[in-house]
């Protein structure tokens, strides 16, 4: 296992997608920086960071045997590796935004972006992008987002937080497969805004109100409409509106 650290890179997953295409890269392979310029979200979002105050974090995992049908594993992975470490930093109020950002209470702490490689009908290696708020207490134009300090009230080393983050991923990879069902218990557990009315958006920017039933192991939402009706959604057909 190698450990990257960087002063400052444009994204950890980008820096990590180069090194691939220039080498081979070792399992388990991460990319620490104390400063992301141009950390990305899911759907082509930005993640906007102060230098040295929060944590981006790249892991790099090869796959023998995962089918492109069980990819949401890693989002549940991922999720659930991020709410243990901020759980062990006393965040209280921790709930799992589908399908992977991380909510304390009704503010944002942290988000992360998956990006596949695959071969046929396997994926062959992924890179787990997680950017998390830590030291910063203000978030200019982001009203929904908070960090550790904030809602702790302590300020902690990105040295530790990323060795502890390390330590937990390297955990929940292993023979994650084995454990899924147990894993996504827990996700379905943890959803933001479970069983309560939210208002999402669609493609064509049409408003549906429900409530969120579970997630199934494809990712799938399984939502409750106003009418009683059942309906399921992917991820990237509706978008959470907050």
């Amino acid at each position: 296992m190698k450990i990257i650290k960087l002063d400052a890179t444009d994204s950890t997953n980008s820096y990590l997608k180069t090194l691939l295409n220039k080498d081979s890269v070792d399992d388990l392979t991460v990319v620490i920086s104390k400063h992301q310029k141009n950390g990305r979200g899911r759907n082509g979002s930005i993640w906007v960071n102060d230098p040295s105050l929060n944590l981006a974090f790249s892991i790099y995992k090869k796959f023998e045997n995962l089918s492109v049908s069980n990819q949401f594993y890693l989002n549940i992975i991922s999720s659930i590796s991020v709410f243990e470490l901020l759980k062990k930093y006393k965040v209280q109020q921790l709930t799992i935004k589908w399908p992977n950002d991380i909510m304390t209470a009704n503010k944002k702490i942290s988000g992360i972006l998956i990006e596949n490689n695959f071969r046929g009908s396997l994926i062959t290696h992924s890179i787990i992008g997680v950017g998390i708020n830590v030291n910063q207490a203000k978030f200019k134009n982001l009203p929904n987002a908070t960090s550790i300090l904030n809602k702790t009230g302590f300020k902690n080393s990105l040295d530790d937080l990323a060795n502890d983050l390390i330590f937990i991923f390297k955990r929940n990879l292993n023979n994650f497969q084995s454990k899924i069902n147990t894993l996504s218990s827990f996700y379905n557990q943890s959803l933001y805004r479970k069983n309560i009315k939210t208002e999402f958006i669609d493609n064509q920017k049409k408003s549906i109100i429900g409530e969120i039933v579970s997630v199934d192991e494809k990712g799938i939402l399984k939502l409750k409409k106003l009418d009683g009706h059942y309906k399921n959604f992917m991820e990237n057909e509706i978008k959470m509106k907050i």
